[in-house]
């Protein structure tokens, strides 16, 4: 029986096991890797679990578009290779994004394959003006608004580039400013 739950400190081997499976030594070298500077944050970070095997992993990055707009990058999501294709992903991905959208995330934003991930409501980030700061298919770069108009929110003239959040220099992360909300 395959259960859903935050991750802890205790789990990080495990997950980081994972996550070498899945994607290899080579991963460090990616450009989302750039932007996830922050240590991992346990209640942005769910498991699937079949009873104390670790089976599945899911993470959500705090980082910024632009200056000032909060967002988070999805990502890594890996699942065992002798329990993919039993929809163990897809959980941990609704799992996830309700949880953080009850959390008042607004924006979420994923490097993956468009077909796995339009049907949790992932679009083409492109035409919104986002971009990573670095290389990627442009296809596989998406964006989802939690809320209806996190999107629309973003200022005309606003760099929408992605970049990591914030650290403060003695360690911590730092809340970035409110974004702006256009007038209606």
């Amino acid at each position: 029986m395959i259960t859903l739950c935050n991750e802890t400190s205790d789990d990080h081997s495990d997950i980081d096991q994972l996550i070498e499976t899945g994607f290899g030594p080579d991963r460090h070298r990616l450009t989302v890797y750039r932007l996830r500077l922050a240590p991992p944050n346990p209640a942005l970070g769910f498991l699937a679990r079949d009873r104390a095997t670790v089976v599945g992993t899911l993470r959500f990055w705090p980082v910024l578009v632009g200056a000032s707009t909060p967002a988070l990058l999805l990502g890594p999501l890996a699942v065992a290779p002798e329990c993919q294709g039993n929809g163990i992903g897809k959980q941990l991905v609704r799992h996830g994004l309700d949880r953080v959208t009850a959390a008042g995330w607004r924006l979420c934003l994923v490097v993956g394959g468009p077909t796995y991930y339009a049907p949790f409501g992932f679009e083409p980030a492109a035409p919104w003006g986002l971009a990573l700061p670095g290389p990627v298919a442009l296809e596989r770069f998406q964006a989802r608004a939690l809320d209806d108009a996190a999107l629309c929110d973003l200022l005309p003239s606003e760099d929408r580039t992605v970049q990591p959040w914030r650290l403060p220099r003695r360690g911590g992360l730092s809340r970035p400013r409110r974004s702006r909300r256009l007038a209606a």
